[in-house]
């Protein structure tokens, strides 16, 4: 036998061509503790770094208040743009430096939401004559300040005057029907505006070309609570379509497999320290899309060679599984070798080449994600349903029968060929008197075997006359 005959794996090592004409051989399921192990470790590491470092979650989801300008002349400096804030007290926020497709350098600087005069003035009097801040009108002039609110029902002076002075806001109160008006002489300064005129001046702009962005608390609890919603949801129309298409087996094996997904891309999320945005749950809901995909090929094949007895034969369910790996392994890492090109192009090229950072957040969720779902489809959730269905009596059997005939079995296939060749080697004068030693072995066995009769009284077979036979 060469060295490019026999089974891969077993007679030799795997080729290339092995993976294209899906002829693979490895023993997956026979290693599987070995992978549940590894992965079992790596969710723990994950919820680690998440326990430890915590997510970066976005203004989207916390709140917060952001600046963006673009700078005019220079070329902008995390640490300049960290001493430029100094003086307004907010050296300590967030600071990204942008490189837009129109060109130049752009700064980002994101921090939470600043306690802002004129509007917590406009909150405290929309609260106490009982209407929404929306309808408050505000005036601004230099550094004087006028609200005004109509058509509120029996407006009481003092109150309003209680929750303007809560704010500390000196101004007077002036009652007229139905109508309040708070005139303020002196606006207190806004740590807004002065964030403002910080970076105008930093990056040589007026202060108009920044861009101010603020997401309140409120908001912000409502992205957050209607993602985790998308998530329910997705669990269980996931859990509805593989109970229905495949088994409940199969559907929480496949479960199972999306957590670990899930556990993994946070992790990377948590130790990278990269935004959790609103795009990062489309990402998140993307890869899970994916992982689920490649799964439900990965059973679908099984259960087609399980259903079929020509092909369970006397095998256990995971040789079944096993084979059923194998024969769609090339087809698994094709797709995601297709999927992961683009990906890694728009993290490697667009974020820090053409500097388009805004696609980190999107970019790295697809790459770990798609990564990690190719690995659970095969490591995580095969093994898993192997490890559920073999429970089941009738597989339970087969691998029971399995092990004692594994038990039970002759030498090894390579010394059996090797035995063979020996036997066939020797010349007949050489071969052991099998005839003569059975009386001894059976006495020895304590059986009555035949009586020994010597090999002379024994006539041979008359041999075959060959040919016309003469008269």
């Amino acid at each position: 036998m060469t060295a490019l005959d026999g089974t891969p794996g077993v007679d030799r090592r795997h080729r290339p061509s092995d993976f294209y004409h899906e002829t693979t051989n490895f023993q997956f399921i026979a290693h599987s503790r070995r992978y549940l192990i590894i992965s079992v470790a790596v969710v723990f590491l994950s919820l680690g770094g998440l326990l430890l470092r915590g997510l970066n979650l976005g203004i989207d989801f916390k709140g917060g208040i952001s600046w963006e300008v673009k700078a005019k002349g220079m070329t902008p400096t995390i640490a300049g743009v960290r001493d430029a804030l100094k003086p307004t007290g907010q050296d300590a926020a967030k600071v990204t430096i942008l490189s837009p497709a129109s060109g130049g350098k752009s700064i980002r600087v994101q921090a939470k939401l600043l306690k802002d005069p004129l509007t917590d003035t406009q909150n405290a009097l929309a609260s106490s004559t009982g209407i929404a801040p929306a309808n408050v009108s505000v005036d601004v002039a230099g550094t004087q300040g006028t609200f005004s609110v109509s058509h509120v029902l029996h407006p009481d002076q003092a109150k309003v005057e209680q929750a303007i002075k809560r704010v500390g806001v000196t101004g007077t109160v002036v009652v007229s029907g139905s109508d309040v008006t708070l005139t303020v002489p002196k606006l207190p300064p806004s740590p807004q505006d002065e964030v403002t005129q910080a970076l105008a001046k930093y990056a040589r702009a007026a202060p108009g070309d920044v861009t101010l962005n603020t997401v309140g608390p409120t908001w912000g609890s409502q992205v957050s609570h209607k993602a985790l919603i998308a998530l329910i949801v997705f669990f269980i129309v996931l859990a509805l379509y593989l109970a229905i298409r495949f088994e409940t087996k199969m559907s929480a094996a496949a479960i199972v497999a999306v957590l670990h997904d899930i556990a993994f891309t946070v992790g990377v999320y948590a130790l990278v320290g990269f935004p959790v945005t609103p795009a990062t749950v489309t990402a998140f809901l993307t890869i899970l899309g994916f992982s689920l995909y490649d799964t439900v090929v990965v059973f679908d094949k099984i259960r087609e060679n399980t259903s079929s007895p020509v092909t369970m034969g006397r095998n256990t369910y995971g040789d079944v599984a096993n084979r059923s790996l194998n024969q769609v392994l090339m087809r698994s890492l094709s797709t995601s070798l297709v999927a992961l090109l683009p990906v890694v192009s728009l993290l490697v090229v667009g974020s820090f080449i053409l500097g388009a950072t805004t696609l980190e957040e999107f970019a790295l969720a697809l790459l770990a994600g798609l990564f990690i779902g190719t690995y659970s489809s095969i490591f995580v959730a095969a093994p898993l349903l192997v490890w559920a269905k073999e429970r089941e009596p009738q597989y339970k059997a087969i691998k029971q029968r399995r092990a004692r005939q594994d038990n039970e079995a002759p030498l090894p296939r390579t010394l059996a060929r090797v035995g063979a060749g020996a036997a066939q080697a020797q010349p007949d004068s050489a071969l052991p008197d099998t005839d003569a030693d059975e009386p001894a072995v059976a006495r020895e066995r304590g059986v009555a075997g035949p009586p020994a009769v010597p090999r002379t009284q024994i006539s041979p077979r008359p041999r075959q006359q060959r040919g016309r036979k003469r008269k």
